[in-house]
């Protein structure tokens, strides 16, 4: 099977204030979504039971994972364990978007 996924054909979910989940892929082992922080958002710190991985599409973000935080370029990844706290927060004047990679059945 193979299924091209345009950006334009999802719904998009509004999480909290300038945070937005656009779903793309969802399997028993596997979810891939968008997520989009507009300038001055951030998510609130969160635990996921799953493996996963950040690409930054656009912009710059801030990624806080326990006590360590960086700054994320586009073009770079992150890929964290589950068992600290995360988030994402934009402290810029342009959007930040990410391509979200979780692992269902790593954890």
């Amino acid at each position: 099977m193979m299924e091209v996924i345009k950006r334009t054909n999802v719904n998009t979910d509004e999480l909290l204030k300038g945070i937005f989940k656009t779903p793309k892929v969802k399997t028993p082992a596997l979810e891939v979504l968008e997520l989009e922080v507009k300038p001055g958002s951030a998510l609130k710190p969160h635990d996921m039971p799953s493996k996963v991985v950040f690409f930054v599409i656009e912009g710059t973000g801030t990624f806080t994972y326990g006590d360590r935080t960086e700054i994320v370029n586009p073009g770079e990844m992150i890929h964290v364990d589950p068992g600290e706290l995360r988030f994402w927060a934009n402290n810029t004047d342009k959007t930040v978007r990410l391509l979200v990679v979780k692992s269902l059945t790593e954890g």
